[in-house]
This record gives structure tokens, C-alpha cells and sequence, in this order.
């Protein structure tokens, strides 16, 4: 009998052991909180994010989050302006369209290093790209190009000469792309420089391959048989 007892003892020691370790499991972690941000996770959980392609560069309207780590103060939310800027108290503004986050992140830090910190670690993320294209500017197409007018340029995205030309359906059968004319108003004074854009997109060079800027004029001359 005694024997009896004392297996039905263990068996109950046991069975009691099995429960409360199950009721262990169950309870939830506690989830990290930062500073000024009452009942938020320290980082959200990424159903709440929106994933972007880490080379994809800022553009206009896009929000973003700075975080400076040593601050300890949690996220900086910012949206990227019309001018490609965001403002970050006291340093000032920092022009990010066209920048990878990387990019922005570094400029930041060595602003920081430079007038505020010893050492610095900023991360920022893209939280939500804009909807929105924002216009930069226009540029003008003309002679032997398949469509011919006005071109807009996006806030964030460099449009360089060979791609406006692209865009506009490339050349004609009787262009001349060696002797590409760029038209572009310097101090108030008109200066044209000539590209041999062929070679520039033979070669995928960009250093061949100028960025234009608001009000360029692009001219595609006849040649003088086909090619």
C-alpha cells in the first residue's frame, strides 16, 4: 500500500510540475519601449512597415525616420519636401533626394561628428514612399527625335541626357546622335555644349552622360544620310 501511495505522489508531483511550466510558456514577452513614445515597441513590427529596395533612392514626399542611437529618444519622423530637404533640430537641413538611405545616414552622421558629437550612429529608414511624383523642373526636345516637346523631370530621380532622349522614343532614322546640342542658361547667358551621345550609350559611361537641370534645351540635328 505504501508503495501504491508513493508512485500515486510522484505521479501527482509530476502531473502539477506539467501544468505550471505549460502556464510559463504562454505568457507573453514584455516588448521593448523607447522613450517618448508611450505603449510603442522600440522598433515596429515589419507588417507595420513598408518594404523598400535598400538601393532605392529618396525622392520628394517620401516619410521617413531618423534615429540618432545616442540620443536614446526614439525616431525622428520626417518627410522629405518638395525641395528634396528634411530638417533635423539643431543641425539644420540636409538635402536627401537622390540619396540612398545609406547615403542620407552618412552625411547626417558626419554633420553630428563634426559640431555635436564624438561618435555618432544614425539609422534612417523609409517608412512610406510618396504616392506622389513630385516635378523638378522641364527640359525641351527638338529636331530629329521621335517625340519632340517638353519633358518633366521628378524631384529625387536625376534625368541624364541620353535617358531624356530615350524617353522621348530616341532618335529618327535620319538623326544625327553624334552632335547632340544641350542648351543651358549660365549667369543669364545661353551656352551650348555638343555630345556625341551613340558613344555615350555605347559605352554606358556616366561620366559622359551629363544630369540636366530645369530649362535645358536638348537639340537633335539632321543628318546628312541616314545611318
Amino acid at each position: 500500500m505504501s508503495s501504491l501511495l508513493t508512485r500515486l505522489s510522484c505521479f501527482v508531483a509530476i502531473f502539477l510540475a506539467a501544468q505550471v511550466a505549460g502556464r510559463s510558456q504562454g505568457v507573453p514577452r514584455a516588448v521593448p519601449v523607447s522613450p517618448g513614445f508611450s505603449g510603442q515597441p522600440a522598433y515596429p513590427p515589419q507588417e507595420r512597415m513598408q518594404v523598400v529596395d535598400p538601393d532605392k533612392k529618396l525622392s520628394a514626399g517620401d516619410q521617413v525616420t531618423i534615429e540618432i542611437v545616442e540620443d536614446k529618444e526614439g525616431g525622428l519622423p520626417r518627410v522629405v519636401t518638395a525641395a528634396g530637404a528634411i530638417d533635423i533640430p539643431p543641425v539644420g537641413r540636409f538635402q536627401v533626394a537622390g540619396k540612398t538611405t545609406t547615403e542620407a545616414a552618412a552625411d547626417i552622421r558626419r554633420r553630428l561628428e563634426a559640431d555635436y558629437y564624438y561618435h555618432a550612429t544614425v539609422k534612417l529608414n523609409i517608412d512610406r514612399v510618396s504616392p506622389v511624383q513630385v516635378r523638378a523642373g522641364t527640359v525641351t526636345l527638338s529636331g530629329q527625335v521621335r517625340a519632340v516637346g517638353p519633358q518633366e523631370m521628378i524631384a529625387g530621380e536625376p534625368l541624364r541626357l541620353s535617358s531624356a532622349i530615350l524617353k522621348a522614343g530616341s532618335f529618327t532614322e535620319w538623326a544625327n546622335p553624334k552632335k547632340v546640342k544641350l542648351t543651358r542658361q549660365v549667369n543669364g547667358s545661353a551656352q551650348t555644349t555638343e555630345y556625341n551621345v551613340k558613344e555615350i550609350i555605347e559605352k554606358g559611361d556616366e561620366k559622359l552622360d551629363p544630369i540636366l537641370q530645369d530649362g535645358d534645351r536638348i537639340n537633335v540635328p539632321k543628318a546628312l544620310a541616314r545611318w
